[in-house]
């Protein structure tokens, strides 16, 4: 039991590391895999206290995924408004791009960034240079936030790894 609960958490792990340039739920994969290993191994490696460490961490990617296109967005001069274009865009973005085999996921979410922003700041400015710098503030939040998510990810599987490699058999 323990060899197929360890390939699910590898799988999920690395799954998850290579869906956070794709998607936003890179890191909720490498949750679920630690919650299924856990279940799997009746919470002897991989604790209670341990998932919710992992809880934590993963809320904070998501929390910050948003946070990092607000502050992307505002520097950039962005209006409230452009950036609600921006969050919205981005998510319809990564909807319509996923029904292109997931292949145009991240095109689709920076796509839709870019455009959500741009499209309501020019709507309300009606200045073509702001309203591009705004879709830009949008984009390289994401980028941001693609970063921020990578670290954690790290974090995760590193908190991972040393409550289950030491005790590996």
């Amino acid at each position: 039991m323990e060899i197929l609960a360890l390939s699910i958490l590898l799988l999920a792990s690395v799954t998850g590391f290579i869906a956070i340039f794709f998607t936003t739920f890179g890191t909720l994969i490498i949750l679920l895999g630690s919650v299924f290993y856990a279940l799997l191994t009746d919470f002897i490696l991989i604790d209670i206290r341990t998932l919710l460490i992992l809880f934590t961490l993963y809320l904070c990617g998501e929390v910050l995924e948003y946070v990092f296109i607000i502050i992307g967005g505002k520097k950039l001069g962005a209006s409230n408004a452009a950036i609600v274009g921006a969050l919205v865009g981005g998510i319809l973005g990564a909807i319509v791009g996923s029904s292109v085999l997931g292949v145009g996921l991240i095109l689709g979410t920076f796509l839709g960034i870019f455009l959500g922003a741009f499209l309501v700041e020019l709507l309300i400015q009606k200045d073509l240079v702001k309203s591009l710098k705004a879709g830009l503030g949008g984009v390289l939040g994401r980028v941001g936030s693609i970063l921020v998510k990578i670290i954690i990810a790290i974090i995760m599987i590193f908190i991972m790894l040393s409550s289950t490699i030491p005790h590996a058999s």
